[in-house]
């Protein structure tokens, strides 16, 4: 049987077939009654995600640790190999794609989201983005600001944190998690928000039964709570400006939500594989005609990155 792994960095890996299998089951054993059912498997892989990140934030790693690179640079959008014509696709079964959705998403961003806190209360969410322990968050603490810590929303694994530095601008601000001991912290998994268009086939984030829609999924998390909230809408605008707080945004992403968004402002707005294609700023409108908005996860990483140059 060929199964999927869930790493502690938030990315799928494929495990050997059938190494070590006895010959019966290799044989094609039957599989059980209940992992058929799809909410029995949802909350088999959420259990299997919570426990692997309350184990250890890099558990998967531990063995043969002096082997394996810790990494600190800030990732670059998911490219797409032409030549592999799923690399960039979204794959459904025949349960639909809602929760293929969800799966993807408890694999690849749940695990990589925290709590902000200053003074153990929440000030916001961030989003894990280097195995190093840096996190990129919508909240705005000064520079010298003391008594942060960066609690993971699922494991509720804890560490302190320091600001590396903010773009005031951007409305972001980079921190650095420390007591890592030299293990990978667990990360969200980017996408590229540059190849989103309004039409989902030449997207590559495609359903093939909802031709001509982009569907997304703002995922949030309330207070300190160890769960996550997900939003599901579909792309409504690439380009537009709008008005956040007392600041006029523009560049944002637009998409149209089933629900009110404040669970949501400063989490991963992500595609149908659960990769985050942008950061929730805001949203306006209300019952069943909401629109949040996002800054794309490309503009996002660059400020990440400009962050980290301005502070070496």
């Amino acid at each position: 049987m060929h199964v999927q792994e869930v790493d502690e960095s938030g990315h799928r890996s494929s495990a050997e077939n059938d190494v070590g299998a006895s010959d019966a089951a290799k044989s094609g054993q039957a599989v059980p009654e209940a992992w058929r059912n799809k909410r029995f498997r949802i909350s088999v892989i959420a259990a299997a995600v919570i426990l692997a990140a309350g184990v250890g934030f890099g558990v998967g790693r531990v063995m043969g640790l002096g082997d394996n690179v810790v990494l600190a640079g800030i990732p670059k959008p998911e490219t797409c190999q032409a030549w592999v014509p799923t690399s960039c696709a979204f794959i459904e079964d025949d349960d639909l794609t809602a929760q293929d959705n969800q799966e993807n998403i408890l694999s690849t961003t749940a695990p990589g989201m925290v709590h902000v806190l200053s003074g153990g209360t929440s000030v916001g969410i961030g989003l894990v983005l280097t195995e190093s322990g840096k996190v990129l968050t919508t909240y705005q603490p000064s520079a010298g600001a003391a008594n942060l810590t960066a609690e993971y929303v699922l494991s509720r694994a804890t560490f302190k944190a320091k600001v590396i530095g903010t773009d005031a601008a951007a409305g972001l601000a980079l921190l650095q998690m420390e007591g890592g001991e030299g293990r990978p912290f667990s990360t969200v998994e980017v996408g590229n928000s540059a190849t989103l268009v309004k039409n989902a086939a030449a997207s590559r984030q495609f359903s093939y039964h909802v031709p001509g829609e982009v569907y997304d999924t703002a995922v949030g998390t309330t207070d300190t709570g160890a769960g996550v909230t997900i939003d599901v809408g579909t792309l409504a605008t690439l380009n537009t400006t709008v008005s956040v707080g007392s600041t006029t945004r523009s560049g944002l992403m637009a998409s149209v939500l089933q629900s009110d968004v404040p669970s949501a402002i400063g989490g991963p707005l992500v595609n149908l594989n659960g990769q985050v294609i942008g950061i929730t700023v805001g949203g306006s409108g209300s019952g069943l005609h909401i629109v949040g908005y996002a800054i794309p996860i490309n503009t996002a990483l660059a400020v990440a990155t400009q962050i980290v140059d301005d502070n070496s």
